[in-house]
């Protein structure tokens, strides 16, 4: 019954919210200080329930918690894997914000800012 009722409300997104991005950062804030950075982008891509997050060589997926239209943001919350988790934040201007949380010998938490495309322009 409630994935038949998510079916359902999936159904009703519109396909914009649900298309991939490519999103280049410019800016990534860590241990207090903030510099430009001209890394590879961020590739978001539809698959099947969840959000598919490719960046520097790390996979991770997550899952879409508003869309353009109800939230005025693409907002996706990525759950704990691969030692890392977070959120990444795409709004309607094309501007995306991200934060990632990592445990390692110490906690570590970093931000960045950019730009993104829709796939397809």
């Amino acid at each position: 019954m409630t994935r038949l009722a998510l079916s359902a409300m999936l159904a009703l997104i519109p396909s914009v919210s649900l298309a991939g991005f490519e999103c280049n950062i410019d800016r990534q804030c860590g241990g207090g200080t903030c510099e430009p950075f001209a890394g590879d982008p961020f590739l978001i891509q539809e698959a099947g329930d969840v959000r598919r997050i490719s960046w520097q060589g790390q996979a991770w997926e997550g899952y879409q918690t508003s869309t353009i239209d109800a939230g005025g943001e693409v907002s996706i919350v990525i759950p704990p894997q691969n030692g890392v988790s977070g959120l990444v934040s795409i709004f309607s201007n094309g501007e995306i914000l991200f934060t990632a949380h990592a445990m390692g010998d110490s906690a570590v938490a970093i931000t960045g800012s950019g730009t993104c495309m829709a796939d397809g322009g």
